[in-house]
C-alpha cells in the first residue's frame, strides 16, 4: 500500500494525537492554572465559589457578590482607621499603695506685707517713707489713685525699702520641725510678691541643694510643723491705715499658705488659703498625679517652663508669664502684679512715678498739690491691657503653653484648734524664744510686752507654788486675782493669740490616686477590628493574605524565569496567556528525524511527540 506524503501526514496528525493533560509530565504550571488552584483552595468563601463554579452567570454572580462585600469593607476599614486617627483619650483613676511619697513644697506668707514694726524703724530713718505717703494723700491720681496707695503702689515706687519692711523668716519663725527633726530658716526659699504679699518663703523648694523629701509615715508628728510670730504689732500712735474696699484679701491678719509640688513656681494668691493666728491649724493632704499623653494623643509636655526654666512646668504658671510678656510688648513696661522671667528685670514698672521725690518738692514749693491730676499712661495702659486679658482668653492660643505630661496636685483637708491654751502661754514663749538661754531676741519683739505682763504675775505667786502648805495651797486656790493682774494676763493673751499660730502639714494617707489617660482605640483595637471587618465582609484572614502573598511569589517567579528561557518559534503551544510555558528539560532535535517529512508539516505536534521511536507507534501504523 502507497501512500502519498499528503496521506502520511494525514495519517500521523489522525493517529499520533497528544495524550490527556493528566498523562503529560508538567513540572511548572501557567499563571491561569496557579491563580485558580489557590482560588479553589482559599478561604475566602467567595473567591473559592468563583473559581470551582462551572456555571458562567454563577461565577458572574458571586463575582459581584465580593465586589459587594470588598466595597463594604473598604468603607468600614475606613471608618476604622478615621475613628483611630482622632486619637481619643479616656482617663481612669487607679489607688497606689506601698510607695514613698514625696512632700510637697510649702510656700507661707504673711498676709501683712509690711512689718509694723520695721516699718516704723525705716519711717524715723529713710525721710523718703514719710515724703511718699505725704505725696500719694496729697496729689491727685484719678481712678488709680487705689492702685498708687496700695502696697503695690509703695514696692513700684520705693523698690529696696519695700524688701526692708518685709517679713524676714529669721524673724518671724519661732519653730520647725520636719520629720521628727528640726529644720531652720536656711530650709526656705525666699520668693517675693510684689503685689500682694512681698516677702514668702518656700519649705522643700527643691531649687538649692536640697534632696527630695520622701515620706514612709503618716500623721502630724511625722510632717512638718512650724510655729510663726506675725509681728501684728499696734500702729504708731494716732496713725490708722487705709481701707481698700476695692481688695478683696487686704487687711487681715495670718499666713497664705500654698501646698505644691516642688520645683514649681509658687502661686499664693491663686492657688493658697489662709491661716489665722491665735489657733493651730493641721492640713492633711492626699497625693493626686495626673499622668497625660503625648502627641499625637495631647499636646503634653515633658519640659520645664519654657520662659523661666528654673521652675517645673505648670500650665498657670506658662500663662502668667505669657501674660507678661503681652503688658511688656503693649505698654513698654512690666507689672509687678504678675513673675517676671530674669531677662525683664532691667525693665521698669508700669505703676512707676518717674522722678516723683523732684515732684513731690516742686508741689510742695508751689503749693499746687491738691490742683495738679498727675496721669500715668503706662499705669493706665497696664490696667486695661491686664482687664482685657481677664476677659478675653483668646490670648493663650498664642502663647503655646501645655499641660505637663505628669503632674503631682494634692487634696487638702484644713481642721482648726484653739492655740496656745492660757496654762501653757508662758513657758510657750520661754520656749520659742529662748529666753532662758539669751532674753535679747524677746527683748527686741513687741511679744516681750506679753512675756513680762505673764512674768510679773507668775513670780509674784511663784514662792506660794514652790512651798506647798495647806494655807498656801488654799490661797491659791481660792484668793481672786485683781483687776490690774487680770487685765496684764488679758493684755497678753491678746497679743498671743493677735500674733502666733502652729501649722501642721503632713500626708494622711500613703496611697496615691493616678488619674492617667490611656488610648481611647488604639492600635491593638484597630487590629482586631480589621480582622472582624474582612472576616465579616470576605471571609479572610490573616492565613488568607498569607494565599495572596504566595500567588503573588509564584506568579513574580514565573514571569523572571519566561523572560530567560529561550523562545521556541516553532511551538505554538508554548506560551498560555501571555505566560511562557518552559520544561525542566529541553531537547532540540534534528530536522531529519523523520526522514521524508519536513518540519514544517509536523507543527501541530506537541513537543513530546518529537523524536518518538517507530515502537512507540500504534500498531496499524504504516510505518
Amino acid at each position: 500500500m502507497k501512500f502519498s506524503p499528503l496521506g502520511k501526514f494525514n495519517y500521523f496528525h489522525d493517529h499520533l494525537k497528544m495524550p490527556p493533560n493528566d498523562s503529560r509530565r508538567k513540572t511548572h504550571k501557567t499563571a491561569m492554572a496557579i491563580v485558580q488552584e489557590l482560588g479553589s483552595e482559599s478561604n475566602a468563601h467567595g473567591l473559592a465559589k468563583i473559581a470551582m463554579s462551572r456555571k458562567t452567570k454563577r461565577k458572574v454572580m458571586w463575582s459581584l457578590l465580593v465586589i459587594i462585600g470588598f466595597t463594604a469593607a473598604a468603607i468600614h476599614l475606613s471608618f476604622l482607621v478615621i475613628k483611630y486617627l482622632q486619637y481619643n483619650v479616656v482617663e481612669v483613676s487607679e489607688m497606689k499603695d506601698g510607695m514613698p511619697v514625696e512632700f510637697p513644697s510649702v510656700t507661707i506668707c504673711n498676709t501683712q506685707a509690711m512689718s509694723l514694726t520695721k516699718l516704723k524703724q525705716r519711717m524715723n530713718e529713710i525721710p523718703d517713707i514719710n515724703n511718699w505717703i505725704n505725696f500719694i494723700y496729697n496729689a491727685k491720681f484719678g481712678e488709680h489713685f487705689a492702685r498708687v496707695e496700695s502696697i503695690q503702689g509703695f514696692y513700684e515706687n520705693l523698690f529696696q525699702e519695700a524688701h526692708n519692711v518685709g517679713h524676714e523668716i529669721k524673724d518671724t519663725l519661732l519653730h520647725c520641725r520636719f520629720n521628727q527633726r528640726p529644720c531652720y530658716p536656711h530650709n526656705f526659699t525666699q520668693y517675693f510678691d510684689g503685689k500682694n504679699y512681698y516677702n514668702c518663703y518656700t519649705f522643700n523648694s527643691k531649687l538649692g541643694n536640697e534632696g527630695m523629701q520622701y515620706m514612709h509615715t503618716t500623721g502630724p508628728q511625722h510632717g512638718l510643723s512650724i510655729v510663726m510670730a506675725l509681728d501684728n504689732d499696734d500702729p504708731p500712735l494716732g496713725g490708722y491705715g487705709v481701707y481698700n474696699q476695692e481688695s478683696n484679701i487686704e487687711h487681715t491678719a495670718g499666713l497664705r499658705v500654698q501646698v505644691h509640688a516642688p520645683e514649681t513656681m509658687p502661686s499664693p494668691m491663686d492657688h493658697g488659703f489662709d491661716i489665722p493666728p491665735g489657733y493651730s491649724s493641721s492640713v492633711g493632704l492626699k497625693a493626686v498625679m495626673n499622668s497625660r499623653k503625648a502627641y499625637p494623643y495631647g499636646n503634653c509636655t515633658y519640659d520645664r517652663l519654657t520662659r523661666f526654666p528654673k521652675y517645673r512646668n505648670t500650665i498657670f504658671s506658662c500663662f502668667q508669664l505669657c501674660k507678661q510678656e503681652i503688658v511688656i510688648r503693649e505698654c513698654q513696661c512690666r507689672t509687678s502684679g504678675l513673675p517676671s522671667t530674669p531677662e525683664q528685670q532691667n525693665l521698669s514698672y508700669c505703676g512707676t512715678f518717674h522722678h516723683w521725690q523732684t515732684l513731690f518738692n516742686q508741689l510742695k514749693r508751689t503749693g499746687t498739690f491738691n490742683k495738679t491730676h498727675l496721669y500715668n499712661q503706662r499705669l493706665d495702659c497696664e490696667v486695661k491691657i491686664l482687664h482685657r486679658l481677664s476677659n478675653d482668653r483668646s490670648y493663650e492660643a498664642k502663647c503655646e503653653c501645655f499641660q505637663p505630661c505628669q503632674e503631682t496636685s494634692y487634696q487638702k483637708s484644713i481642721s482648726l484648734s484653739y492655740w496656745p491654751l492660757e496654762f501653757y502661754q508662758y513657758n510657750a514663749l520661754q520656749t520659742f524664744y529662748d529666753i532662758l538661754e539669751d532674753s535679747k531676741r524677746i527683748n527686741n519683739s513687741f511679744m516681750a510686752e506679753a512675756y513680762y505682763n505673764l512674768h510679773e504675775i507668775i513670780k509674784k505667786y511663784e514662792p506660794l507654788a514652790q512651798n506647798m502648805t495647806e494655807e498656801n495651797q488654799q490661797q491659791i486656790l481660792h484668793s481672786n486675782i485683781p483687776m490690774s493682774e487680770r487685765q496684764k494676763q488679758a493684755r497678753a493673751t491678746q497679743l498671743i493669740h493677735q500674733n502666733l499660730l502652729r501649722l501642721n502639714v503632713y500626708l494622711e494617707d500613703l496611697s496615691v490616686i493616678e488619674f492617667k489617660q490611656m488610648a481611647d482605640y488604639d492600635i491593638a483595637d484597630l487590629l482586631s477590628d480589621i480582622g472582624g471587618t474582612l472576616g465579616l465582609w470576605m471571609g479572610i484572614s490573616i492565613l488568607t493574605i498569607m494565599e495572596l502573598v504566595e500567588l503573588a511569589i509564584r506568579l513574580v517567579a514565573i514571569l523572571f524565569k519566561s523572560e530567560n528561557r529561550y523562545p521556541d518559534h516553532n511551538d505554538d503551544h508554548g506560551s498560555a496567556n501571555g505566560i511562557l510555558e518552559h520544561a525542566s528539560e529541553r531537547t532540540i532535535y534534528p530536522h531529519d528525524t523523520y526522514g521524508p517529512f519536513s518540519q514544517p508539516e509536523f507543527q501541530s505536534f506537541e513537543k513530546n511527540d518529537y523524536g518518538r521511536t517507530t515502537n512507540e507507534l500504534p500498531p496499524d501504523s504504516p510505518i
